[in-house]
């Protein structure tokens, strides 16, 4: 999708947003009295994977009412599904062997390019959303990034936070891996989310996912419709 917005515009905004935004690793301390010092009461925080999905963002997060999801374009950052998923995770849930390659979710990675772009939803995450949110996005860092809201690429490019991923962030268990594929059962989570938005907001997610090479996205790719491996899922 192109936008009216020009590449220059967008480099701008993202310098700015760099230079006003602090970042944060995991487990962001200091994220509440940031927010708190500049007069929030919420992190606004844009899902790109299964926060699309509404069902599975309310396990976690206040979903209630159309002003709370917010359908966006953002810049500055490539997603990848590079994100290995725990072994609690993938069995309980899902009934997924460790031993599958399709273990992957996604990771949004912070590039400051201007032609990186994704589409995700803006969820103002209130305060006491926080520390649940933590506990099921373990690892990932927060991250600024640039957006305006889907379908409006000539309205005001505003600031919100991405969940990130880096190489050997966590010493205990090696969630980065770019050679695993994605999982099979929270990829369809994930485009179910998408689909409800709209069939272009679908078209473009499936664009802009990628695997772990960075090339190949959704779109050109042929997933298997059940892991082979899996077991009865719990999801």
């Amino acid at each position: 999708m192109e936008g009216n917005k020009t590449e220059k515009e967008i480099e701008v905004a993202l310098r700015r947003c760099a230079e006003t935004h602090l970042s944060f690793s995991y487990p962001w301390n200091g994220l509440e009295d940031f927010l708190k010092d500049a007069g929030r009461n919420s992190l606004a925080l844009i899902g790109y994977g299964s926060l699309i999905n509404q069902k599975s963002a309310g396990r976690t997060i206040n979903v209630d009412g159309s002003a709370n999801r917010l359908p966006v374009m953002a810049y500055g950052a490539i997603r990848v599904f590079n994100y290995r998923m725990t072994p609690n995770l993938l069995i309980e849930r899902y009934g997924t062997p460790r031993s599958s390659k399709y273990i992957a979710a996604l990771n949004c990675e912070l590039t400051g390019n201007a032609k990186d772009q994704f589409n995700g939803i803006l969820t103002q995450v209130d305060l006491d959303s926080l520390e649940p949110l933590r506990g099921r996005e373990k690892e990932y860092g927060l991250k600024p990034v640039v957006y305006h809201s889907w379908g409006d690429s000539a309205g005001k490019m505003e600031v919100a936070y991405i969940l990130e991923l880096l190489p050997d962030q966590d010493a205990e268990f090696h969630r980065y891996d770019s050679k695993i594929l994605p999982h099979i059962q929270y990829t369809k989570l994930c485009q179910e989310g998408a689909l409800a938005i709209s069939q272009s907001f679908l078209e473009f997610f499936n664009e802009t996912c990628f695997l772990g090479d960075k090339v190949t996205n959704l779109s050109s790719c042929s997933l298997p419709d059940v892991d082979p491996d899996s077991l009865d899922s719990k999801c």
